[in-house]
């Protein structure tokens, strides 16, 4: 061990680059000597550093723990922060067998917390030359950073000022009517730092031009000297040559001094409105109106909406209609462009917007510097050449604005490629999103080919743009050459004689111009991409705010009051008919007029199946009308009604999230709400259920009891601290619902609106809540419950029937028995349940109270945070990137074209040189001519080689996010249920876009870099070879500093990823549960939040520019001392090397400074690129996989009959978790239904996840028709089975796009599966076949509507939830399997629909074979077998009334509780053998 470190550090001190192991197993030298960082268990205290002979055996595990892609099991950053504060510290070693001198003195410590960064307090010489991140990376360099490493931010650049600062002053200027109010803003926010670096840039701009001036003196010098030695004359005193040496040395120290604090006051301004913006587009995103967000119509009811549509008319108007805002063409009344701002667009205000405007910050100064500098460059060339300068000067002039022109072509092609990547990164998103249900349905492939069209779209447009803006480099690049032979071939064609003083000074001055000129269209670039982003985000910020329409009265008699008052949804957003997600027919551009103006007929969009009559447009949002009813402050009001009749619209109402078009509402107390779909946050169980309240033992205790968690909690592995995943990916349907539940009454808020909590949750739990919870603990509060449960009625003080958006009847459950006729149908479909005796509840939650509580230990934390991999990236990572580009030949075939290109480059100044001193006796044509031809090769070369680099990334980048996608897309559940999705789509939008468009343009300027400081140097030594003496320590001096500087740069930066993951992981489910945090009104502590996660962002962010600046600094340092050195040479052998050589050379030194730091700076950007490859690759190679698609062939019938074997099967969901089922044993028969009960968590959804093989059993087998399940491929499998799920899952797109993704089925079978579903009404009552009588009672207005071309939003939000659990069923009808599994999904449906359901079940799937986990058991009674699970084994099994016979077992008890008697039982089993289902009677 201690052999193999210090031959590392002997080659470090021989100057190899000693932090790019020559393989993926040798760490940096910061590794070798100790413990491998948190991969290993925490040791105990005195343990931590262990006796060197131990850890010698650990050096070749401990190369393999590292090597691995270290994956810390923490999901909050929190607890990030304490895992990784321990770990032992590298071993020390004493100095004397330590050769490396920087390693010597000891290991610092861990600090136990963050120190604030000493920048806040840094001298002024300190901040001068960045001193004060010194201790970071000595620190950086002697073991790897942790994140208390870190300095927490600097105090002046926190998020909450700048952001309050910002604010203000933007409100300030929309108020004054501002034309640009957000760049305005932002410049008065930022001005003294932002203009502080404008100063610099100036400065340093002058000085650029100054120096090479100056060189023309000193050439002179050297001139003077050697003809007066070739004329034995007096030479000039050597002294007048030495003090120009220093004067030119003193400018490039201050230009070296003004550049960086220029670049470093950019950057940090750059971070800081980033910062500032993320942090007021969240803000926003909490209370920007749901019409805002659905781009919706401006209807007049609301005066600020007016005033906004007024003032973006008058903007259009003043911005000469350059972008017309008002309503488009062809879109009556749409404001705003009618796309609306989804989630998914705010995500890419945050990610991606916010991402440009800090980019163009950086150098934004060089767009009034730049030019500045070039007028004095022209002014120096002219004294220098006279008029002739102005020939080249010319050249400039007209190319730059004409490259200018090219660059604006680019940016018109470049929106068009950000529309194709949202669409790729939403699609993207949405099936990573129901990925469980992309993978139960068999559908990867399709979605695969889906993403890959518009992959193929997108990487092609980006090769054109990436092609196009190479020629522009490639001409911007090679037009100061071609600019200063213009000006030396005019020059010398005027009769005047070279003379190298002239030449080789203007020379100088025409390649400094190489940088503002090539900075400037990429900064022009940078600041339009910004700007636009600007204006994007001005626009949302602008964006209508929801008002709270209700009143609140503190003093009101009573909780809600609501008089007259009308509600609506708002409009679908317009999607571009790309944006479905099938190849849905391209009508969706027709189909955007806004659904106020209504029964347009739209000839082409009208379907041309037997529906004739149903029309394409838009379906007119839900509306609530005429709502008159108040609720006591302590009453308990149950809202029932079918499937779409209002009843989560009315709990939205309440909740605020819906717009109020008309009457009053009157609050008199604060709300809790509990929605239908249950938000969870990614946060332990008891941060879920606080909800940011502070904790109260004894309350949280009682609401625990009172939700029948406990038992629940006794099963997670830490109890209430478990981390549960995102979305509550961890927990079961029922017991996210509880959580909800219990949110909701510990928030201990006076009106709780509770939106059909009991569905998801098992009858007796369901009573065993409503008893303790919402008659217990919640019996002072005002209640308003949405139910289908209808056993409850009875037992709430009145009751709220909705029917299509209207109340019906608002009345006590007696009167309305007595009166009305359509409510006691309505109750006669259920047997109102007796209340029983009590005592038969009081058991139930605690089931395992008997048992004394076994000790639990303590479970990891659920999260795994992200893989950061800590040696610098491996070679395996360069080779594969390679290798996608489609041959490991392309690498040396580029490095081919850049040896050319640089060849020609060195003999293109070597002629000039060799011209001005008549080398050769030419004549004047023929120098002329030669020098012209080397200059056109050098821009071909140039060009070819740009072009090559940038083709060969771009299909890597493609080829490896098609891997990275497909095996993602393969990875098994488990995967999923630990990875947050902010982290997977950030891999591929961000990762992929770094990629795309920057990593090939960082690698083109770093070979080039290098290219150039190789040819110059070994130019220099072959005629100053003393030049190689100093050469050495000034190599070796830049080596350190480089290794010194990404040892922690890399840590630095990695740790800033980590940190972005984790902030944008926030930020989107924020986005998520916008309407809980708005019903609790909760918005300043989730904004609060974010902050904090936004500074501990930058406070690694900022630190990166710091430490950037802190090696220019140093580098720049050796390259002045390389100017310093060459000068002297120059000087000291005047006598004997011709001055038109030295001329050459100075010239080229001086260019070559500034690229000394630009290469470290590039290799830099090249790593950070290459991190993402790393992540991307890591995601295309070392994911483990889900059993292949395909194995052996089956043939095409199997399953005939639909028999399934279980026979004995285990099955834990990770490896190190407990059984979930445990030796479970049942054989169902072809054709057979079973029904599957149990309370939640007894592994009934685990027999599905078995038999979908989302998990792989840990023993057993299972068969289908005498197939083992286990050696089939899993396509296979999955194709043949199907599902409906207890999420119903809906993509974006078209209602056909959802039931047929892949245009399997004509429309004849769509429409039918869409009437069996009873989402369409029957074309006429013979089609029923006596299913139901159809209703008394109205339908939903909107029920009738659907239609095959119907628009389905993101997440189908636009349909309610029992509309979606009826589309789940169509879309199984229609794939006709022979095996349906069905989980629970009748859950949130009214009972009438429920019964609909079960008979479209029991007759559109006769004969199959049919799987059902139910929680009402009324659904599932009258079915051939019931199976009962406990535990993960099977409790009782058996016909339903044979069960019922079985006195004291768990289905009768069940069936005591729902009320069922024994002859019910018989009934169902009557009616379900009348309508065809069932097996054997």
């Amino acid at each position: 061990m201690a052999g193999s470190s210090s031959s590392e550090e002997k080659r470090q001190e021989a100057g190899a680059p000693p932090d790019r192991p020559p393989s993926a197993s040798t760490q940096p030298p910061s590794l070798h000597d100790g413990l491998p960082y948190e991969g290993q268990e925490k040791l105990p205290e005195h343990d931590q550093i262990r006796s060197a002979d131990s850890l010698a055996d650990d050096g070749d595990d401990a190369a393999k723990r590292n090597n691995l892609d270290r994956i810390r099991t923490a999901a909050t950053v929190t607890s990030v922060t304490s895992t990784l504060a321990t770990g032992g510290l590298p071993e020390q070693k004493p100095w004397y067998r330590q050769p490396n001198p920087l390693r010597w003195g000891g290991i610092p410590p861990v600090p136990k917390e963050k120190t604030v960064s000493p920048e806040h307090r840094a001298g002024f010489f300190s901040a001068l030359i960045f001193q004060w991140i010194s201790p970071l990376m000595t620190r950086g360099y002697k073991r790897p950073l942790e994140f208390n490493d870190i300095y927490s931010i600097n105090p002046d650049r926190a998020v909450e000022p700048l952001t309050d600062k910002l604010r203000a002053a933007f409100k300030r200027r929309v108020d004054a009517g501002e034309k640009f109010p957000l760049v305005w803003a932002i410049n008065e926010t930022f001005f003294w730092e932002f203009w502080l670096g404008g100063c610099c840039s100036l400065l340093s701009s002058i000085m650029q031009v100054m120096s090479p001036f100056t060189l023309r003196y000193l050439i002179q010098f050297a001139a003077d000297a050697y003809i007066a030695s070739l004329q034995g004359l007096p030479a000039p005193h050597i002294g007048r040559g030495v003090g120009l040496v220093i004067g030119v040395t003193a400018m490039q120290v201050i230009q070296s001094l003004a550049t960086n604090h220029f670049i470093y006051r950019g950057m940090i301004v750059g971070g800081m409105s980033r910062a500032s913006l993320i942090s007021l587009i969240y803000e926003k995103s909490l209370v920007i109106s749901a019409r805002a967000k659905a781009g919706g119509a401006d209807l007049p009811d609301i005066p600020t909406a007016k005033a906004a549509e007024t003032k973006n008319q008058e903007d259009a108007a003043k911005r000469g209609g350059k972008n017309k805002k008002g309503p488009p063409g062809g879109q009556p009344g749409v404001s705003g462009d009618g796309v609306g701002w989804g989630n998914g667009r705010i995500m890419a205000l945050m990610n991606v917007d916010t991402y440009r405007i800090d980019q163009a910050f950086g150098l934004f100064h060089i767009i009034w510097t730049a030019p500045i500098s070039c007028l004095i460059t022209l002014a120096m060339l002219l004294i220098n050449l006279t008029y002739s300068a102005l020939a080249g000067f010319a050249l400039l002039v007209i190319g730059v604005p004409l490259l200018a022109r090219a660059v604006k072509g680019l940016f018109a092609r470049r929106k068009e490629i950000n529309k194709i990547t949202d669409q790729r990164v939403s699609l993207t998103q949405e099936i990573l999103q129901s990925v469980r249900f992309v993978k139960f349905f068999g559908w990867e492939n399709s979605f695969m080919n889906r993403l890959e069209e518009f992959r193929a779209r997108e990487v092609k447009a980006i090769q054109v743009v990436l092609a196009i803006r190479n020629a522009i480099m490639a001409i911007s690049l090679s037009l100061p050459i071609f600019a200063s032979m213009l000006a030396f071939i005019t020059y010398s064609l005027t009769n005047h004689n070279l003379a190298p003083a002239q030449v080789f000074s203007s020379l100088a001055l025409f390649n400094g111009l190489r940088m503002p000129l090539n900075m400037l269209p990429l900064v022009i670039g940078q600041v339009t991409d910004a700007m636009s982003s600007l204006s994007r985000i001005q626009e949302f910020l602008l964006a209508e705010e929801r008002e709270e329409e209700a009143v609140y009265k503190e003093d009101a008699p009573n909780a809600v009051e609501m008089r007259d008052a009308s509600f609506t949804w708002e409009r679908t957003p317009t999607q571009g008919p790309e944006a479905t997600v099938a190849a849905a027919p391209a009508k969706g551009k027709e189909k955007k007029t806004a659904s106020p103006v209504e029964g347009k007929v739209d000839a082409s969009a009208v379907d041309s199946s037997e529906e004739a009559s149903t029309l394409a447009e838009e379906r007119e949002p839900f509306k609530l009308q005429g709502l008159n009813f108040e609720v006591g402050r302590n009453e308990l009001i149950a809202v029932i009604g079918t499937v779409g009749s209002g009843k989560t619209s009315l709990l939205a109402a309440l909740a605020g999230d819906m717009r109020q078009t008309d009457g009053e509402v009157i609050l008199g107390a604060s709300r809790a709400f509990c929605p239908q779909y249950a938000w969870i946050q990614n946060a332990t169980v008891k941060e879920n259920i606080l909800f940011g309240k502070d904790m109260d033992k004894q309350w949280y205790a009682d609401v625990i009891k009172a939700c029948a968690l406990q038992p629940d909690l006794d099963m997670l592995p830490n109890n209430d601290l478990t981390e549960i995943g995102e979305r509550g990916i961890t927990i079961s349907g029922g017991q996210k619902q509880r959580l909800n539940i219990a949110r909701a009454i510990y928030f201990d808020a006076d009106i709780v609106l509770l939106d059909d909590p009991l569905s998801a949750v098992d009858a007796h739990v369901g009573r065993h809540i409503f008893d303790n919870a919402i008659l217990g603990l919640l019996k002072d509060k005002c209640r308003i419950l949405a139910t289908h449960q209808l056993w409850v009625l009875n037992r709430c003080d009145r009751i709220v029937w909705m029917e299509g958006g209207k109340i019906q009847a608002v009345d006590t459950f007696t009167n309305l028995m007595a009166n009305s006729e359509g409510f006691r149908q309505l109750m006669e479909s259920t047997a109102v349940e007796e209340k029983k005796d009590e005592a038969a509840l009081a058991q139930v939650p605690g089931a395992d109270n008997g048992q004394p509580k076994k000790g639990r230990k303590k479970g990891k934390g659920l999260m795994q945070s992200e893989e950061r991999a800590v040696a610098s990236v491996p070679w395996s990572v360069y080779t594969s990137y390679i290798r996608a580009s489609g041959s490991i030949l392309n690498a040396p075939f580029v490095l081919v074209l850049l040896i050319l290109s640089q060849g020609a480059n060195i003999t293109t100044s070597l002629w000039l040189s060799w011209w001005t001193a008549d080398k050769f006796g030419y004549n004047m044509g023929t120098y002329i001519g030669v020098y012209a031809g080397l200059g056109a090769c050098q821009a071909l070369v140039m060009f070819a080689f740009m072009v090559s680099l940038s083709m060969f990334g771009t299909s890597s980048s493609k080829v490896m996010l098609r891997e990275a996608v497909a095996r993602v897309l393969r990875a098994p559940m488990s995967f999923f249920d630990t990875t947050p999705l902010g982290r997977i789509t950030n891999r591929f939008s961000r990762d992929v876009d770094v990629m795309d468009n920057t990593l090939t343009d960082a690698m083109r300027m770093y070979f080039f870099s290098v290219g150039s400081i190789i040819a110059v140097f070994a130019l220099i030594i072959a005629y100053f070879y003393y030049f190689a003496i100093a050469l050495v320590p000034l190599f070796l001096i830049f080596l350190l500093a480089t290794s010194y500087y990404r040892a922690s740069a890399r840590e630095v930066k990695r740790i800033e990823s980590v940190l972005r993951s984790t902030l944008s992981a926030k930020f989107s489910e924020g986005l998520s549960g916008i309407a809980c945090i708005r019903a609790y009104g909760l918005k300043d502590r989730f904004v609060i939040d974010i902050r904090r996660a936004i500074d501990d962002v930058n406070a690694a962010y900022y630190l990166t520019f710091s430490n950037q600046r802190w090696l220019s600094m140093r580098l720049d340092m050796i390259g002045n001392c390389l100017v310093f050195t060459t000068g002297i040479l120059v000087v000291t052998s005047r006598f004997s090397v011709d001055p038109s050589i030295g001329g050459l050379v100075l010239s080229y030194i001086l260019a070559i400074v500034q690229m000394i730091q630009f290469t470290v700076r590039q290799l830099a950007e090249v790593e950070n690129g290459m991190n993402s490859v790393e992540r991307l690759r890591y995601y295309g190679t070392e994911l483990e996989q889900e059993a292949p698609l395909k194995t052996v062939d089956v043939r095409k019938s199997w399953p005939e009959k639909g028999e399934i074997v279980f026979d004995n099967v285990e099955m834990r969901y990770r490896a190190g978790l407990p059984l979930v089922l445990q030796g479970l044993s049942m054989h169902i028969r072809g054709g057979e239904r079973i029904g599957i009960v149990g309370r939640t968590g007894a592994g009934k959804s685990s027999i599905m996840s078995t038999l979908f093989r989302l998990v792989e059993l840990s023993g057993g087998h299972i068969t289908i028709d005498g197939l083992d399940i286990s050696t089939i491929g899993l396509h296979d499998l999955r194709s043949r089975l199907a599902i409906i799920p207890q999420d119903p899952t809906l993509f974006r797109g078209t209602v056909r796009s959802n039931l047929d993704p892949f245009g399997e089925h004509t429309d004849l079978e769509l429409w039918s599966a869409l009437r069996q579903a009873d989402l369409v009404p029957p074309a006429n009552a013979s089609e029923s076949d006596g299913t139901t009588t159809p209703t008394t009672t109205p339908r939903d207005p909107t029920a009738g509507r659907i239609h095959l071309d119907s628009i389905v939003e993101e997440d189908g939000l636009n349909f309610s939830l029992g509309q979606r659990q009826l589309m789940a069923l169509a879309r199984a009808l229609v794939r006709g399997s022979q095996i349906i599994v069905c989980d629970e999904a009748t859950s949130s449906v009214d009972m009438e629909t429920d019964d609909k359901i079960q008979a479209t079940i029991a007759t559109g799937f006769k004969g199959k074979t049919l799987l059902c986990i139910a929680h009402r058991l009324r659904t599932i009674i009258g079915y051939d077998r019931i199976c009962v699970m406990d535990k993960g084994r099977i409790a009782e099994m058996g016909k339903p009334i044979e069960l019922w016979g079985i006195e004291g077992g768990i289905f009768r008890g069940m069936c005591e509780r729902s009320g069922i008697r024994g002859e019910d039982i018989r009934d169902a089993r009557v009616e379900v053998l009348a309508l065809g289902g069932g097996g054997e009677a």
